[in-house]
This record gives C-alpha cells, structure tokens and sequence, in this order.
C-alpha cells in the first residue's frame, strides 16, 4: 500500500513539472503584430471609424452622434448607409456619404430643407431624405 501511495505521488510530482520552452530568438520573442493608426490630414484615427467634422470641428465617429440613413437602391453598389450632423444654431448639415473622402456641408434654404445646389436634404414626415439633383440616394429609416 505504501509502494501504491508513493507512485501516485511520484506520478503526480512528475506531472506538474514545467518545460523551459523558452528561446531567446528575436523572431520568437516578437510575435504580436501591430495595429494599424492610420490617420487623415486632421489627425483623425480612420481606421477606428474616425474622419472629421467641419462642423463639430473635430474628430467624429459619424455612425454615433449622427442621423444613420439607409440607401434607397443597393442593386449597384455595397454601400449601405450615409450620415448626416445637423448644426441648428449655424443653420448648416453636414453629410458623410460614402463616395466622398471629405464631408459636405449644405446650407439650410427653409425649416426642413438644406441644400448646395449639388446635394438637398429635405425632412418629409419626420424623416431625413438626402437626394443628389433630383435623385433619392438615402433615407433615413421610419
């Protein structure tokens, strides 16, 4: 019994011993790869969803603070949403579309209209509509 006893624990003993595995080669020890910052002309951290504001002056995510609106046709393109950023107090929109590197920003013409002459945002029963010319590209979801 005593023999039984003392090769359990030996076994056990055994068990528990730790491998040195460690090499001190650069190429081991270097493994973790780095995260991209890519950032834009203002400092804006791009590839954390970052781009910046003309408005808010500022770094912005425009998926969080802005008004989220859904393409209207996705027969010819991946794209899926624009953002817009309305300034009440300067009377101005400005809208991130995905096709643009900068955002743009559009004069407000009436109380539910802003526009540039190239781009019009126009509030219909309480729903945010960006159009190019005449051409519905985004809405926002009702």
């Amino acid at each position: 019994m005593k023999i039984n006893l003392f090769l359990i624990i030996l076994v056990c003993l055994m068990s528990c011993q730790s491998s040195n595995n460690t090499s001190n080669s650069p190429a081991a020890a270097d493994t973790i790869a780095r995260v991209s910052n890519t950032r834009d002309n203002n400092g804006c951290v791009t590839t954390a969803g970052y781009t910046w504001s003309q408005l808010k002056k500022d770094c912005i995510r425009p998926f969080e603070v802005g008004v989220t609106l859904e393409i209207l046709n996705t027969a010819n393109t991946y794209q899926t949403a624009a953002h817009i950023l309305i300034d009440s107090t300067q009377k101005k929109a400005e809208i991130f579309v995905p096709d643009e590197d900068d955002s743009i920003i559009l004069e407000q013409s009436t109380d539910s209209t802003f526009t540039n002459g190239k781009f019009n945002l126009t509030r219909e029963n309480y729903c945010w509509t960006l159009s190019l010319n005449t051409i519905k590209l985004f809405q926002e979801r009702q």
